[in-house]
């Protein structure tokens, strides 16, 4: 084996063109987009725009009027029940929602549009909208008997959608947030029952910021430039394992394997070569790409030892995978036409970098896509390099790394049992 994998050497180094794209390409790319996109990972909420439908079933005046009868039988005196009832009307509850929407934030990402139940049905099925919002008949009664007199079950807003997609989660949490905005008011509101009853608390809905970075301790923030680093790098290491398995077409055609063959050499040393040469190609690329991207662009400053380690054996595991890959690859070249083979090939890894996250953030892929994501070997790779920035947990190393090695063991077997065998090429 060890003939075969000079030879590969010797034969890729001969062709510069091959060696200096994958090294000098990519290098430009991160420096590009670390610069132009400085911010883009922490900045997603400005990606989202979501499309409300707001159905409003209650009728807000029999509410009102409701309450007010209600205290007469309650035996609150006269004087109290104009109070209660002036702050009934100020809270006025089918409207606190829509408080919340019309916020100068919160209508950068959220489009509300008023309609009734069977309008709103339509355009979910017809994905004109996210999700439906419904306040129920009664809405207005039961949560002003809660807010004031803190009587009854209170009231419940209705979310409706078809899928729960990125969109539906972010209204999902503004709701949540809102119902316990006015679930500790409304405890407050019973605290000093009096002071409301009298008119010196007004309720006023308080809307929290939207978007912007939270940093939970002992988790690091993934910035743009490391983001890009390892996904750009990843997929042209792809490519340049096609393109060392690729020397396998001139060598086909000038009958080398043929010769291999007769000199007594087993098939399967042919395909250890150009696993082999591989990987040492790969470690190079991928150790010379992250060392200028890290001094060009500063990329991963201020980390510990523990956190090189393992991103030194995550980048190992990563070249043995790649290396198997190029063994695949020549497989396939020795079996099929070509021509064929090298456009099946690079349009796998198309795909592969599509649903791996690495010609874009996964996060603004559509959900089936982001589902998929730790399933493909360039993912899996992908995702857990970045938790390991973020967390540095070993745990997080270990799943990866055995995750690969099982993507490398069904991808060498595959390339064995594809490879031809003696008298079959």
């Amino acid at each position: 084996m060890n003939a075969f994998f000079k030879k590969d050497i010797l034969v890729f180094c001969r062709d510069r063109k091959q060696i200096l794209i994958p090294l000098i390409l990519p290098i430009i790319m991160i420096v590009v987009m670390g610069f132009l996109l400085p911010n883009w990972m922490g900045n997603a909420t400005s990606s989202i725009k979501v499309k409300v439908g707001y159905v409003v079933k209650d009728d807000v005046e029999n509410g009102l009027r409701q309450f007010q009868d209600s205290l007469a039988a309650r035996g609150i005196s006269e004087e109290k029940a104009v109070q209660l009832i002036g702050v009934a009307k100020e809270i006025h509850p089918a409207n606190l929602l829509k408080y919340v929407f019309a916020n100068e934030q919160v209508a950068e990402i959220i489009e509300l549009t008023q309609l009734n139940e069977e309008e709103a049905l339509l355009k979910l099925k017809a994905e004109e909208i996210h999700a439906i919002v419904t306040l129920p008949e009664g809405f207005t009664r039961n949560v002003l008997d809660k807010m004031l007199l803190g009587a009854g079950e209170g009231a419940a807003i209705s979310l409706i959608a078809e899928d729960p997609t990125k969109e539906v989660s972010v209204l999902q949490g503004m709701i949540e947030g809102f119902m316990r905005q006015v679930n500790a008011d409304a405890a407050i509101a019973n605290v000093g029952s009096e002071a409301v009853k009298q008119g010196q608390m007004a309720w006023k809905p308080v809307i929290a910021a939207v978007g912007g970075v939270e940093q939970i301790e002992g988790i690091d923030t993934v910035t743009t430039s490391q983001y890009f680093t390892l996904s750009i790098t990843l997929i042209f290491t792809l490519f340049g394992a096609v393109a060392i398995a690729s020397k396998v077409i001139t060598e086909k055609r000038e009958q080398v394997f043929q010769r291999i063959l007769l000199s007594g050499s087993h098939p399967l040393s042919y395909l250890m070569g150009k696993i082999s040469a591989t990987f040492i190609f790969a470690f190079l690329q991928l150790l010379l790409v992250f060392t200028v991207s890290h001094f060009t662009l500063n990329v991963f400053p201020d980390f510990p030892l523990q956190f090189w380690i393992g991103f030194i054996l995550l980048t190992v595991m990563l070249c043995v995978f790649i290396a198997a890959m190029s063994g695949l690859f020549t497989a396939l070249m020795l079996r099929m036409n070509a021509d064929i083979a090298y456009g099946i090939i690079n349009t796998f890894i198309i795909v592969l970098g599509m649903v791996g996250g690495n010609f874009v953030p996964v996060y603004i892929l559509p959900d089936s896509m982001q589902q998929l994501w730790g399933w493909t070997p360039n993912g899996l790779w992908l995702s857990t390099m970045v938790q390991w920035i973020q967390e540095q947990s070993w745990a997080i190393a270990v799943e990866g790394i055995m995750g690969l090695v099982a993507f490398t063991t069904v991808t060498v077997a595959l390339s064995v049992w594809i490879f031809p065998k003696r008298g079959r090429i």
